[in-house]
């Protein structure tokens, strides 16, 4: 059974291009907008977060905030400085992991895999 990904980013362009970099298979990928969770939970949100204070992080916030989605795994796709990105609450949890932009198809890849088997 394919494992589902949801990537999220308010630019279509965005959406698609991170998208196309996760293999069709073995995963189910869909996409969508911040402000419209996906009808099913996911097993990895891939969140493109092109500042902080946005409908993306706001986003990252609500899946931490909530029981049923606080374990969820991300992977958050950003050309922030990674500084900046490090001074975020989220950003020292364990299912949490942030590539940088423009992000490469094997980093992805890579990403997501020990994302959701961290054992290896």
């Amino acid at each position: 059974m394919p494992i589902s990904v949801v990537v999220v980013a308010s630019d279509p362009d965005t959406r698609t291009r991170l998208a196309a970099l996760i293999p069709a298979d073995g995963f189910a990928v869909s996409q969508g907008v911040p402000d419209q969770p996906p009808a099913e939970l996911p097993a990895l949100f891939v969140i493109a977060l092109p500042g902080l204070a946005t409908p993306e992080e706001q986003l990252i916030e609500r899946l931490r905030a909530d029981d049923t989605t606080a374990a969820t795994p991300i992977v958050i796709a950003s050309a922030l400085p990674m500084i900046e990105l490090q001074s975020v609450p989220y950003a020292s949890d364990w299912t949490i992991a942030i590539v940088e932009e423009p992000v490469q198809g094997q980093i992805l890849q890579d990403t997501i895999a020990f994302l959701l088997n961290p054992e290896g």
